[in-house]
């Protein structure tokens, strides 16, 4: 899924979340981290997943790409997504 501004990149998709998926969690984050690395900032949160009552929350990664936003990771959130940029 695309738009002009939110790209929803093939590899998002893997784990079978969506775009509706990713915005509920943002709009019910439990935790946000945001940093640079090779001049694009990343943003990775973790927040409530609605569809599953054994996936309490999902992590996402996604970056700002010039005037888009990229969600490239999306999954029930592990124990080690905080270890690891």
């Amino acid at each position: 899924m695309s738009s002009d501004r939110v790209i929803f990149a093939e590899s998002a998709e893997r784990h079978g979340y969506t775009v509706e998926d990713v915005l509920y969690a943002f709009l019910h984050e439990t935790h946000r981290r945001t940093f640079i690395s090779h001049g694009e900032t990343y943003f990775k949160f973790t927040g409530e997943y609605h569809g599953d009552p054994l996936v309490p929350t999902i992590e996402v990664m996604m970056k700002q790409s010039g005037s888009r936003l990229v969600i490239f990771h999306v999954n029930a959130e592990q124990d080690n997504f905080w270890d690891k940029d």
